[in-house]
């Protein structure tokens, strides 16, 4: 199986990942509030197409597979990963804009520090261990 495609949406996953980290940790929400929001709503698009991927071709092709390491693997990470997507959404409708970002700028900084954090381990993960079950 080829899975370059899905490294290559990591990278542009993590310099979208990089950027959120850069900017907040300016500490300076009233001049990086409208580009951390422009961040967010760029990681949504690039986040939905790739996990949207993974769940309809990839996890299901690894479920498939005759090497019971890559299936059990592909189960467990589902199960531990598997909402992701749904926990990154109400961060995005949380503080996809400046005002909301500004309107809980403590609590900004608490969720995006976990999100950031969930979605770099998620692809560590993958690449370290069942990626390379498959290569």
């Amino acid at each position: 199986m080829e899975l370059k495609h899905y490294m290559d949406q990591h990278e542009r996953i993590l310099e979208e990942l990089n950027v959120l980290k850069a900017l907040c940790k300016k500490r300076d929400l009233e001049q990086e509030a409208a580009e951390i929001a422009l961040h967010i709503n760029s990681l949504a698009g690039k986040l939905k197409i790739h996990l949207s991927s993974e769940d309809q071709y990839l996890y299901p092709s690894f479920l498939q597979s005759n090497d019971n390491k890559l299936v059990t693997m592909a189960n467990e990470y589902q199960k531990e990963m598997g909402n992701l997507m749904s926990v990154f959404t109400e961060f995005k409708e949380g503080f996809n804009t400046k005002f909301k970002i500004m309107a809980e700028k403590d609590r900004f900084y608490i969720e995006a520090d976990k999100i950031i954090r969930a979605i770099e381990m998620r692809m560590q993960k993958e690449e370290n261990d069942l990626y390379r079950l498959v290569k």
